[in-house]
């Protein structure tokens, strides 16, 4: 478990990471703040109850450290959830090394906020990390020395390191290949972007207008499905399925919870709904599942738009230009 650091002039007790470390220039001072991460930590919330995704982590933690293939994740990251999904689905050994880049606030459920660390402060507590993830941001993989970033590119990287199926995108069929990149791009570019401005904006009418295009481009996504189903091509899935899991994921439990959303009931929708019953029985992609009243709890900051990370960031700047 590595140490973590809270701002020296913090008035209130926000730690850095996992174990917090107060520091002014090179002096640190240590502290016993730890982000929960199972239900023994002082910070869990008693409510919330382990489920698939907190019994996979356990066992991945517990893989020997020597395995040559690390994949370095968060357990609420979405992205970082893809290269999850992809590395169970390809039932591969790993070791499973949880990262923590925001700030611990012990006011809050479990801890946890939205609240960026500096790239620098990464860098001292997660090294190896670094040097797998120049920007510091999760998820990313070191296979035998081979050093990946960016969520789908891991995908793509699992997918052709580990040449056997199931293929996350179909072999000898290029057409095929660039239409799965390309909705790939789609979840990310359109569902997920106008989703998370209708969680983060604040002007009521503004999150009306969001959740309107949300849908549309959902519609959109589920016209390019296959008719017979239940995936995106299909019978078999691919990266499209895996890109799309994480988000769906939140936009019915978090969604649901800070907006009150819920979707529509038209033949697009039903089409998506036959596509997450599916998902959510293929074992690679149920034992992601964390906790939904954590998951949920960990998106406070998010939904009332105090959150610094990247993501939020990138949203923030959009949100003001409206």
């Amino acid at each position: 478990m590595r140490a973590a650091f809270r701002k020296a002039k913090s008035v209130a007790p926000v730690a850095l990471g996992a174990v917090g470390l107060s520091f002014q220039g090179a002096s640190l001072v240590a502290e016993n703040v730890k982000a929960a991460q199972t239900s023994r930590d002082a910070l869990w919330d008693p409510s919330w109850v382990e489920t698939h995704g907190e019994r996979t982590i356990a066992k991945r933690v517990a893989a020997p450290k020597d395995l040559p293939l690390k994949l370095y994740t968060s357990w609420f990251c979405p992205f970082a959830q893809r290269a999850w999904i992809a590395v169970e689905e390809k039932q591969l050994d790993y070791s499973y090394v949880e990262i923590n880049p925001y700030e611990v606030d012990d006011r809050l459920p479990g801890g946890y906020t939205k609240k960026q660390l500096p790239l620098e402060v990464k860098k001292a507590m997660y090294p190896d990390f670094i040097a797998s993830s120049p920007r510091g941001l999760v998820p990313s993989v070191d296979c035998n020395g081979d050093k990946v970033w960016e969520s789908l590119h891991v995908v793509q990287y699992i997918d052709e390191r580990f040449d056997h199926p199931p293929y996350f995108l179909p072999r000898n069929d290029p057409v095929k290949r660039a239409h799965v990149r390309i909705w790939s791009d789609f979840v990310t570019e359109k569902m997920q972007r106008n989703f998370y401005v209708h969680l983060m904006d604040q002007d009521p009418a503004a999150q009306a207008k969001a959740k309107d295009v949300f849908f549309q481009e959902c519609r959109t996504f589920a016209r390019a499905m296959s008719k017979d189903g239940p995936y995106f091509l299909g019978k078999e899935i691919s990266m499209v399925d895996i890109a799309l899991f994480p988000f769906w994921q939140r936009f019915l439990w978090v969604g649901r919870h800070y907006r009150g959303l819920e979707m529509p009931k038209d033949k697009e929708f039903e089409r998506l709904q036959r596509w997450w019953e599916a998902t959510c029985n293929r074992p690679a992609f149920k034992a992601t599942l964390v906790c939904q009243d954590r998951l949920i709890s960990s998106y406070g900051q998010y939904s009332r738009n105090e959150g610094t990370s990247d993501c939020a960031k990138g949203l923030q700047s959009s949100l003001k230009q409206k």
